[in-house]
């Protein structure tokens, strides 16, 4: 029989039942309000910063703390990275705080902490020590292993942290981390763009690797970032950041490949490695390792294969760059300097301020002509090449030699006192030379006629002491084969002859020996003519026809390419607006050559534009090519955006053969570029194209990415013009399309086909 419970008992149980109830509901919901402004606050779109400091707030507001922060472990300490309630100034944030029981718990279970009562010491650090601080929690940022980033409360409400706290507190920790790190990889993808421009802007290999190893650690968060290559049976590194002296001094190591590195671990407890992939195959390793057990964040893997291909690319280009840079100040055949690098090197010696002197040996080979001609052009080459090495022995180490051009070799010495030097140097190299050669199975005899000249520093010019020693050279192969002539002043008289010319030019034009030829320039996918090339032509009553590359560095020289090039453009003008006239002619351009002697003349700019339109002609229809005949020494920046400005357009000639062409594309405003004809004519051809073919892919790529128009000279054959087409150049102009020709007969191909006469026809 149960005993009766009291009426009064009864209800008083039931409104504690209800009570209890309705408070677990208020909590229950209040929870709820928490957990939906929290994760709210996750979603919207803000940068990881900002979204950190926005849930600090929210947590500090949510759960009544007084402090609310993230520190990391580094080494012993816990630098705290951001706060809700730390003054700005908190040394938190530099030194940071000890790493106290509480903390260290939580980061070797990965669970949450909570402390109740009087919290102290290390577990109330710095200046949360003097909040009263009586309640606090410390919860993982991740449940990974080697978890580093604590989210850590104090409050000094006399209040507890719930079991229901911290598993609401884990549960947002947990996706505040996933938060940041989707945050952390799109901001690392949108740094991925921008840093393979940082790589691609370099064309150097070495500046471009220890950029790719700095990059490295800053998108891996790497301790240590590290580039290794193998070359040579070695491995080498090549540039690092973070790595001690000991371990870089252990460097160079044994190595045929990539995998036969030795372990390059460094004894990093966290270490990734991706090989950069080249078309070459891959001999290029990226390193990147952190010194404490922190796992790298997840897909860094992948972002460090998207960097690698980045700079495979940078690399790829850098070589091509390499290999054009090489080609404008290197004979191809013999490896030598060459007439640009020859004028530059020479010019800088002649500026300097020492007491010494210059010397130039100026070495012209005797009978080469009649090895070319019995033994054909592969025996003259190989008879150049040998040459060459024998010049290499003869020459001291700080000379610089040269292939001038053809058969012809220049020796610039540096630090002599006297003429004396300079002949004695002279006859050795000359006896040297005095021997004989095995060329394609033939024995040739060699000697050379050398012409010497000695130059006073800041006197002097390169074009001078050149055709000094020229003319002595030539005085010397009067004498005799294997002869040695230094400059003086009865050299200078018996050379007078030869040096007339440059007198008989300037007579020239008022004796109607000069006239123009005009070559098209074609679009090679439809063969129509966009503008056609001027070119000057001298025909001498005794000479006959003088080559251009005799008479313009002559006119260069005198001045009097300043009138013959006015002359030259007016011309032209005159006769691209009779052209103009036509129907067929309509938005014809004209390319006419400007020498660097005509562009640093007084008002340039403006007597150019005169001409053009007094012809009746709008500045945009002419073409103003930039050519290096002479060394160009100034500025010309203001006449070349003057015209830029008014509508010409500025191109500049033979690209990748001057020396300072990739210079100009920063100086001057040019909008077309001409790629020589000694690379087209390599594009094509059984085994010999390849070098060509990458600098002519790499000169249409420079052009695509400035937005400017290349056109190809020397277009000889049906295969270059389909080769040059299939790489993406729309211009082009040689003999394959049509020979220079006189205005009547140019004229003839601006007519429809059916209209031409056959003679024509062939041409075109």
């Amino acid at each position: 029989m149960t005993a009766a419970v009291p009426a009064d008992s009864e209800t008083e149980q039931l409104r504690r039942q209800l009570a209890e109830a309705v408070d677990a509901a208020r909590d229950a919901y209040r929870d709820t309000t928490r957990l939906i402004q929290l994760l709210d606050l996750l979603g919207r779109p803000a940068g990881s910063a900002e979204l950190i400091g926005d849930m600090l707030n929210e947590l500090s507001d949510a759960f009544f703390a007084d402090v609310v922060c993230m520190a990391r472990v580094t080494g012993d300490r816990l630098i705290v990275s951001a706060s809700c309630g730390l003054p700005e100034d908190d040394p938190a944030y530099t030194e940071g705080w000890p790493v106290g029981e509480a903390a260290r718990r939580t980061l070797t279970t990965t669970e949450p902490t909570a402390l109740h009562g009087e919290v102290s010491g290390q577990d109330a650090p710095g200046t949360v020590a003097g909040l009263g601080i009586r309640s606090a929690a410390w919860i993982p940022l991740s449940a990974e292993p080697y978890a580093d980033t604590l989210l850590i409360l104090f409050r000094s409400l006399n209040q507890p942290f719930a079991v229901a706290d911290l598993r609401m507190l884990t549960s947002v920790a947990a996706r505040l981390h996933m938060a940041l790190e989707e945050r952390e990889r799109h901001a690392i993808i949108e740094q991925l763009a921008h840093y393979g421009h940082l790589l691609a802007r370099h064309l150097e290999v070495e500046p471009l690797l220890d950029e790719a190893a700095d990059l490295l650690r800053r998108l891996t968060g790497a301790d240590r970032a590290w580039v290794v290559t193998v070359e040579g049976g070695e491995g080498r590194l090549r540039a690092h950041r973070g790595m001690p002296t000991e371990l870089t001094a252990a460097w160079p190591v044994p190595a045929k490949s990539l995998d036969d590195l030795p372990a390059c671990d460094a004894g990093l407890p966290e270490l990734l490695k991706v090989a950069v992939a080249r078309e070459n195959g891959a001999t290029t390793l990226l390193c990147a390792g952190r010194e404490h057990p922190r796992p790298f964040a997840r897909g860094t893997l992948e972002i460090m294969t998207i960097f690698a291909n980045y700079l495979g690319v940078a690399l790829t280009n850098a070589e091509l760059y390499r290999a054009l840079a090489d080609r404008a100040t290197r004979d191809p055949l013999t490896g030598l300097a060459n007439r640009s690098a020859l004028v530059s090197h020479l010019d800088t010696l002649l500026s300097a301020d020492e007491a010494t002197r210059v010397g130039v040996l100026f070495c012209d080979l005797d009978g080469f002509k009649a090895v070319n001609d019995l033994l054909g052009h592969e025996a003259g080459d190989e008879l150049l090449m040998q040459v060459a090495d024998r010049l290499r022995s003869s020459v001291r180490p700080d000379d610089l030699l040269a292939r001038f051009g053809g058969d012809e070799f220049v020796i610039v010495l540096d630090g002599v006192k006297q003429l004396s030097e300079v002949a004695e140097i002279g006859a050795r190299v000359c006896a040297d030379l005095d021997d004989r050669l095995v060329v394609s199975g033939e024995q040739v005899h060699v000697s050379a006629s050398i012409g010497g000249v000695l130059g006073i520093r800041g006197q002097a010019t390169p074009s001078t002491m050149l055709r000094d020693a020229d003319a002595a050279m030539y005085v010397a192969k009067a004498r005799g084969s294997g002869q040695v002539e230094v400059f003086d002043e009865d050299a200078s008289h018996r050379s007078r002859d030869r040096l007339d010319l440059r007198s008989e030019l300037l007579l020239a034009r008022s004796r109607g020996q000069l006239h123009l030829a005009y070559q098209p320039i074609f679009a090679l996918d439809t063969r129509a003519i966009v503008a056609f090339e001027a070119l000057l032509r001298w025909t001498h009553p005794h000479h006959g026809t003088v080559p251009p590359d005799v008479f313009i560095p002559l006119a260069e020289e005198t001045g009097a390419i300043v009138e013959i090039g006015q002359w030259v453009l007016a011309q032209a003008c005159r006769q691209l607006a009779q052209w103009h006239r036509l129907p067929e002619g309509r938005g014809l351009g004209m390319s006419v050559n400007l020498s660097p002697v005509q562009l640093h003349q007084d008002r340039a700019a403006e007597r150019t534009l005169d001409v053009i339109r007094a012809a009746g002609l709008h500045p945009a229809d002419i073409w103003l090519e930039i050519t290096e005949h002479s060394y160009l020494r100034h500025e010309v920046t203001e006449y070349a955006g003057a015209l830029g400005a008014a509508g010409v357009h500025l191109v500049l000639d033979d690209f990748g053969t001057a020396y300072s062409n990739l210079s100009y594309l920063k100086r001057l405003p040019i909008e077309i570029l001409k790629i020589d004809k000694s690379f087209v004519s390599g594009v094509t051809g059984p085994g010999g194209g390849h070098l060509d073919l990458s600098i002519v892919r790499a000169i249409l790529a420079i052009a695509d990415s400035l937005g400017l128009v290349a056109i190809a000279e020397g277009i000889e054959t049906e295969d270059q013009r389909a080769a040059l087409r299939a790489l993406g150049c729309r211009l082009g102009q040689g003999y394959l399309l049509s020979r220079p020709l006189p205005a009547a007969q140019a004229g003839l191909l601006l007519r429809p086909q059916e209209q031409m006469p056959a003679r024509a026809q062939r041409r075109a």
